[in-house]
């Protein structure tokens, strides 16, 4: 045995004699043993991602998930470690990206590769299961279910439709007006009437009074939903605690949208009780005509995307998702025209050229606005309402920006950095709504990394019809009043942004806008 000793390495030779006392193996060095194993397994085996700030485990980037102001934060780190970006939500991962370029090789090019959703537990709670069209994976089931609503929305929702639905709650907003006796007021709630009004029109033929007790719990549920969804449930993060204890703030999320949902449903169910195949009164009636259809034509596989769980969720989709989205982007775009008396003047005097004094702003005025449809435009983009958007999730292994991207892995695109890229925006945080003219004025292509709808196979259904909603609204509204802020007052651009991961708002908070009455039509 000295023999050997002599010609081995001296710490070898120790380790020999270390061997020879040790005769048993402890459970201490086998765990150990096992944890160096683990670690280097896990170490060789680890997916790729794309780069991104160090995280704590289980916890991951816990600074970052709770900036109020998350989608400039993910921006900011773009500037580190490229467009593509890994950041950590609670143990899983998540890649952002930060440029078009980025958006449109996966969403566009790699379309099929990034269409899912990330199944968390408020998600499928909501859409009672993936019976929905925002939240739900993307299926063979819900192609069908997507081709059925976008076919509805062609064929029913239409100038004449739209024009008739605005006349009437623009109509009544211009009406309350009267009642201030031209004495200046804020107009936040008398707004979120007529859009209220406008969303239940198309969807239900509903108009509501100002009054309206039915009206006024609807919002004050809507507000609450939007305040507790936006701060996020760690139940998404972890979802093993969706299943052995939630949260208060998940119970009352839950509920609150089952009362929105209720809300819904008896509106649906006396729908069904009058509906007429020969007069096609809203996009409920859409739904139900094409059940009809798919009836009559013993369509089975249409007929499973349109039971009365699916036709609610739909609608549910189509009214809460339009009906906070375009409050949002009006409360903003109120606030960008009180402080640009410049613009608002340039939009007046184009209302005034083009649809004078002896009448309301028609849908088809529409071609005739193209300053007025640009600066809604440009205040989509300066606002960015919904800056990250709705989380998705790759259906397999794939990549973007020459790195890999795991199947199962959440993706969120950075609307709010997109819209504010300066290789595409010359001074991003100014408002400019040239930036969408031509030189002669008109209204110009669709830039490049102006992104409101989202893209690829999960972009925004209602695109075609909030568009000229959203112009009309802003027209009528300009049409009929001065926007202001009070003398010596400063406007507060600082949104009032919650969220993480997806279920950001971004809203406007000021309290001080004023409007007053132009001249009487």
């Amino acid at each position: 045995m000295d023999s050997i000793r002599h010609i081995l390495p001296a710490h070898l030779g120790n380790m020999m004699d270390y061997s020879l006392v040790t005769t048993s193996v402890t459970p201490t060095s086998c765990f150990l043993l096992f944890l160096v194993v683990f670690i280097l397994c896990r170490l060789i085996t680890k997916p790729k991602y794309p780069p991104g700030p160090m995280a704590l485990p289980v916890i991951g980037n816990y600074k970052l998930l709770t900036d109020p102001k998350i989608h400039e934060a993910c921006a900011r780190l773009s500037e580190k470690y490229g467009p593509v970006v890994t950041v950590q939500f609670g143990p899983s991962k998540t890649v952002v990206l930060n440029s078009i370029e980025t958006v449109v090789e996966a969403m566009v090019k790699r379309r099929a590769d990034f269409a899912g959703r990330p199944p968390v537990p408020s998600g499928m709670t909501l859409s009672e299961g993936g019976k929905d069209i925002l939240m739900s994976q993307y299926t063979p089931s819900l192609k069908v279910h997507r081709k059925i609503v976008s076919a509805a929305l062609r064929k029913y929702i239409k100038g004449p439709f739209l024009q008739t639905i605005l006349e009437k709650s623009m109509g009544q907003f211009i009406k309350l007006f009267e009642e201030t006796k031209g004495n200046p007021f804020i107009p936040h709630e008398y707004i979120d009437l007529a859009l209220f009004n406008i969303i239940c029109g198309v969807c239900f033929q509903k108009v509501y009074k100002f009054d309206d007790p039915k009206f006024k719990h609807y919002l004050d549920i809507d507000n609450q939903f939007v305040a507790e969804f936006g701060m996020g449930l760690i139940e998404d993060l972890y979802p093993i605690l969706a299943k052995v204890w939630q949260s208060q703030r998940y119970k009352k999320v839950v509920s609150l949208f089952r009362e929105l949902l209720h809300y819904i449903h008896e509106e649906l169910e006396a729908h069904k009780q009058d509906f007429d195949e020969g007069n096609i009164r809203d996009f409920a009636d859409c739904l139900l005509m094409a059940r009809k259809e798919a009836e009559n034509e013993e369509d089975v596989e249409i007929l499973s995307q349109l039971t009365d769980v699916h036709l609610r969720q739909t609608l549910s989709d189509t009214f809460t998702a339009a009906f906070d989205t375009t409050r949002f982007t009006i409360q903003w775009a109120l606030l960008y025209m009180a402080d640009h008396q410049d613009v608002q003047r340039k939009v007046q005097a184009e209302l005034d050229r083009v649809v004078g004094r002896d009448r309301l702003p028609r849908v088809d005025d529409r071609p005739s606005l193209p300053y007025t449809e640009a600066t809604l435009f440009e205040v989509m983009r300066i606002a960015s309402v919904a800056p990250l958007g709705m989380p998705h999730m790759t259906m397999v292994d794939s990549s973007v920006g020459g790195y890999t991207v795991p199947k199962g892995t959440t993706v969120i695109i950075n609307h709010w950095a997109l819209h504010n890229d300066p290789r595409h925006w010359k001074e991003p945080s100014k408002l400019d709504p040239e930036r969408f003219l031509n030189s002669d004025g008109t209204l110009a292509r669709k830039p490049e990394s102006f992104l409101p709808f989202s893209a690829g196979l999960r972009v925004c259904l209602g695109e075609s019809t909030a568009k000229p909603e959203l112009v009309i609204i802003l027209a009528l509204i300009l049409h009929q009043f001065n926007i202001k802020l009070p003398p010596g007052v400063k406007a507060d651009y600082s949104p009032e942004c919650t969220g993480f991961i997806g279920y950001t708002a971004n809203r406007y908070k000021a309290d001080d806008i004023k409007i007053t009455r132009l001249l009487k039509v």
